[in-house]
Parts: C-alpha cells; structure tokens; sequence
C-alpha cells in the first residue's frame, strides 16, 4: 500500500515540474492514455492533443505549481482518487493563484496515471 501512495504521491510531483519546464512528453506521460483535465467553470483538455494545448500556452513567465496536502485513497491495487492544494507562484515568487485538485488515477503498466484530473481555483490574483 505504501509503496502506491509513495508512487502516487512522486506523480503530483511529476505533473507540476513537467508542466512548469514545459516537458510536453513527461507531462503527457503523468495521464493516461484518454486522461484529462478540467477546469471547475472553464475549459477541458483530454487527450494528446487536449494536453498539448496546455503546455502550448505556458511562457516563461507563467506561475509555477507548488502542491501540498496529498491525500490518496486506495480503492484497490489498480484504482484511487487523490486530493491536493496547489498555488501557483508568479514569476516574483508571489502567490497568483490557489485551489484544489480531485483526481481519479488508475495504475497502468507504466505505473499510476491521472485518468481525470478536476481543478478548482479558491480564487486568482
């Protein structure tokens, strides 16, 4: 079980530093192969190509992601759903944004994935 959420845990951290480097490969590889996300109120992205258009958007002087409190639930040894707090930090290191991840990851051969991954911002700078 430990060795799960260990991996699990090592994926939120995975998805924020792919997407902060613009690693349009590893940040596709944090999803499954349909996964996803979306926005609360906003746009989705699911698939490739819908993963694509989030790392297309980002610039230098995006925010980066910063993660905390990772609560993973075990359904069993091949699902989870996984909550987290994120904030996202303007280039002068300030907070430009706060919310929530709800996941559902699914683990594969590759190990665990984001089958679908539901954002929430608490507010916006």
């Amino acid at each position: 079980m430990s060795d799960h959420i260990t991996a699990i845990t090592q994926l939120y951290a995975r998805y924020s530093l792919s997407i902060d480097a613009r690693d349009l490969e590893s940040f596709r590889d944090c999803f499954t192969a349909g996964g996803g996300m979306e926005i609360t109120g906003g746009a989705a992205f699911a698939g490739a190509e819908g993963l694509a258009k989030v790392i297309a958007g980002r610039t230098a002087e995006s925010p980066r992601h910063e993660n905390s409190n990772v609560l993973v639930d075990l359904a069993d040894d091949e699902q989870a759903t996984g909550r987290a707090y994120f904030v996202l930090r303007g280039t002068d290191g300030q907070p430009a944004a706060a919310g929530d991840y709800l996941d559902r990851l699914v683990r594969t051969e590759a190990g665990w994935r984001f089958a679908h991954r539901q954002i929430t911002f608490a507010w916006r700078g």
